[in-house]
């Protein structure tokens, strides 16, 4: 077997077992989030038909990326050119030969068309690097410039390849042995000086220029060559590209064999790692897009599958972790899974038990501080319904016992708390004692008006407060007036406040309702942490 027939072989077999392996991670994943619960009910013919066209609208017009017209404008090149280079060329003789009569790939519009496609590609491919680079280089990951590597080199190796074809007259002299076996030696010498005047052709001896012998060649051209091959001037970039290339140095036959090897198996290689890590994307993405149906909601019908899909379907742009409602909290608590992209990531491996130990509690605390407040799954270029994601894993967590912070202090109620945390230090966070909560003047001011109870939209929609919060927010200030910290510690008003600072904008007496809650949070937090820390 030569070494087009090996690395093919290899990569089909990287690529089906890969395909496999990812498919078999989708089901295991989304039984390990446990039963998703239905959405709307199902459509009926004209719903199916809208989101069958949603769906493509997704797919083809890439309508989700618009929002970043340098991204969506990369994509589009790429596609418009990638694929047909795939299709028509790469598998040309399962795909074009079959379908054209007498296609040749020297021939126009092939030829053409080739260039054109492989142009618009590479324009794409340096738009999407741009993007990356300029945008969401803080994001990006080895994988991320690994695949752009790939995708470019096998690119810019086609064009070099065609480049050194077009100069290379060992093909000229194989052309020439298998069609031109009765030429007479001034045949082949006029023939020789027009295809190095109009298509490019070194050879190493030197030439007649004039007219009878040029006008004797092109007659021969016609006669014999024209069938088989176009004007070479149509290969507008790679034969522009043979200027690179000295006229002194004849290393279009060596060159043409290096790049050959250098273009086919990186072509190979993209193949065989087309399942593995960010390489699948593209694959895993469009099935997603399409299964979504132009939906930008979380209330589509769910399935076990489609989750496990979603999980692969991330292409790591980054939209969700710019537009996500708790970035601040990553900025100032450093934990990467907050943001919804290293999240995702993270739950994977969770999911197949690859994440490192460390990781768990980042994951536990990224996915409890998330407010569900669905921007990543409106803004997701890849149409993942993150949103179910993040509540079908905070309940799966939740399950096998890693519950955060959070979940640790609802366990409990207040006066159990009070009595874990009485030989505690119960100074303010850090133990300095200083906080709002210790200092007399933060709270004295409340005088039960309960202004700040009838403006909380927690307790708005709680339908027994006392059940569902244990105190009140005026309630934990007169705690504290008393000296009965331990006992606002646990209380699930704490841990369920929003700090959206209604209380504190509407207090008549200035109190710092949500600064006071925020920082007691802050200070069970950091209990449990040291606690969880020497247990």
């Amino acid at each position: 077997m030569d070494f087009f027939s090996i690395g093919l072989v290899l990569a089909c077999a990287s690529a089906g077992l890969g395909a496999l392996w990812r498919m078999r991670g989708w089901f295991r994943r989304g039984a390990a989030m446990g039963r998703p619960e239905q959405g709307r009910p199902r459509p009926g013919i004209l719903g199916f038909l809208g989101m069958l066209g949603g769906g493509l609208a997704d797919l083809v017009l890439l309508r989700r990326t618009l929002r970043s017209p340098l991204r969506w404008t990369g994509h589009t090149l790429l596609i418009l050119g990638f694929v047909p280079l795939i299709v028509l060329h790469a598998m040309d003789g399962v795909v074009t030969r079959p379908l054209f009569a007498g296609y040749e790939p020297t021939l126009d519009p092939w030829q053409f068309l080739r260039n054109l496609f492989g142009l618009l590609s590479v324009l794409g491919l340096t738009l999407l690097f741009l993007n990356r680079y300029m945008a969401l280089k803080k994001f990006s990951r080895l994988q991320d410039w690994t695949l752009l590597a790939v995708v470019f080199g096998v690119l810019v190796s086609g064009f070099f390849l065609e480049s050194l074809k077009i100069m290379s007259a060992g093909d000229f002299k194989r052309m020439t042995d298998d069609y031109f076996v009765d030429a007479e030696p001034e045949e082949l010498i006029s023939l020789k000086a027009y295809w190095a005047r109009e298509n490019g052709v070194r050879f190493r001896e030197f030439l007649p220029t004039a007219p009878e012998m040029l006008e004797l060649g092109a007659e021969l051209h016609e006669d014999r060559c024209a069938g088989c091959h176009s004007p070479t001037s149509s290969a507008f970039v790679s034969r522009s590209m043979t200027a690179l290339v000295p006229a002194s140095l004849h290393i279009a036959d060596q060159g043409r064999d290096l790049f050959w090897h250098v273009h086919v198996g990186l072509a190979f290689l993209g193949l065989a790692l087309l399942p593995w890590g960010k390489f699948f994307h593209p694959v895993a993405t469009g099935i997603n897009l399409f299964a979504r149906g132009g939906s930008r909601t979380t209330d589509t019908p769910k399935h076990t599958l489609a989750r496990g899909l979603a999980l692969d379907a991330c292409t790591r742009c980054g939209q969700c972790s710019l537009h996500c409602s708790v970035a601040p909290a990553h900025r100032v608590l450093g934990n990467p899974d907050i943001l919804p992209m290293d999240k995702l990531a993270d739950l994977r491996r969770h999911l197949d038990d690859r994440l490192p130990p460390g990781r768990s509690a980042a994951l536990v605390e990224g996915s409890h501080i998330c407010t569900e407040c669905l921007r990543c799954t409106q803004v997701c270029s890849a149409g993942i319904d993150l949103q179910d994601l993040w509540m079908a894993s905070k309940k799966a967590l939740t399950e096998a016992g890693r519950a955060g912070v959070d979940g640790e202090i609802r366990k409990r109620t207040a006066g159990e708390w009070a009595r874990e945390l009485a030989s505690r230090d119960l100074g303010g966070v850090g133990g300095t004692g200083a906080g709002l909560a210790d200092r007399a003047e933060s709270f004295w001011g409340c005088v039960q008006c309960t202004t700040c109870t009838g403006v909380c939209p927690v307790v708005a929609v709680s339908e027994d407060p006392s059940r569902d919060l244990d105190l009140a927010p005026q309630q934990i200030m007169n705690l504290l007036r008393m000296g009965l910290k331990a006992q606002t510690l646990g209380a699930r008003m704490v841990w369920s406040c929003t700090t959206c600072y209604k209380c504190q904008e509407h207090c008549p007496q200035g109190v710092p309702v949500a600064d006071i809650l925020y920082e007691l949070r802050q200070l069970g937090a950091e209990i449990l942490r040291k606690k969880e820390g020497r247990s």
